[in-house]
């Protein structure tokens, strides 16, 4: 390590997203102990699992993973809020690599051929300079050896859906997505990605977008958090 960066951590250490306790030098981002303690979704199968059975109430999703569940009062929402709200865009794209490792062995990535992330409006892009479910993407498409690419658009800002009752998530997601796919890519087999999924409303409206397109599509969904 350079004597820049042993100054940088002793004036400014490094702190755990989750607990906010120092960083070792070999950790990144989230401690050992926090890494341990997350709230990792048992997932078994990408074919049947809670993730998918909420989307298909929207679209003819085939395969699904999430990462862990999403729990409000829990300190691992620090993750998703840092991700989303704080600038953390490396972040984002760390969990992206940190979770297509985890799903490895569940072979999703052969069953895939371009990774979409679900898109956000230009307004909160401008603010936050970045789309979290971008990055997550990024990183997933670096361990997974899989292109990503912005198929999708956001049609109008509309209203938030982080205070919205599950009712009225389904319906502030209707008709606001737009897919735009290049003759070359049609038929392609893609992983829709987002950072939570609560009703299944977002990215299954992602999912009819696309297939509305393209209807030789097939879609799979992965999202880091499954709100439960």
């Amino acid at each position: 390590m350079s004597l820049i960066a042993d100054l940088c951590n002793i004036l400014l250490p490094r702190k755990c997203v989750v607990c906010q306790q120092t960083l070792e030098p070999s950790e990144q981002y989230i401690c050992t102990s926090c890494s341990i303690q997350m709230p990792r979704y048992p997932l078994q199968s990408i074919e049947d699992n809670e993730p998918l059975r909420k989307v298909w109430n929207f679209a003819p999703v085939q395969y699904g993973a999430t990462l862990m569940y999403y729990r409000h009062q829990s300190d691992f929402h620090n993750i998703l809020i840092k991700i989303k709200y704080k600038g953390g865009a490396q972040l984002g794209i760390k969990i992206g690599e940190w979770a297509a490792t985890e799903i490895t062995h569940l072979q999703l990535a052969e069953k895939i051929d371009v990774i979409v992330p679900v898109p956000a409006d230009r307004k909160r892009i401008k603010t936050r300079g970045y789309n979290q479910a971008e990055m997550i993407a990024r990183g997933m498409g670096r361990i997974m050896h899989r292109p990503v690419m912005n198929l999708l658009i956001k049609k109008d800002t509309g209203t938030s859906q982080t205070k919205l009752s599950q009712k009225a998530r389904k319906e502030n997601t209707i008709g606001k997505y737009e897919a735009n796919i290049p003759q070359d890519w049609r038929g392609k087999r893609i992983l829709l990605v987002d950072d939570v999924l609560t009703t299944g409303a977002t990215i299954g409206n992602c999912a009819q977008a696309i297939l509305a397109t393209d209807s030789q599509a097939t879609i799979s969904i992965f999202t880091i958090a499954l709100d439960a």
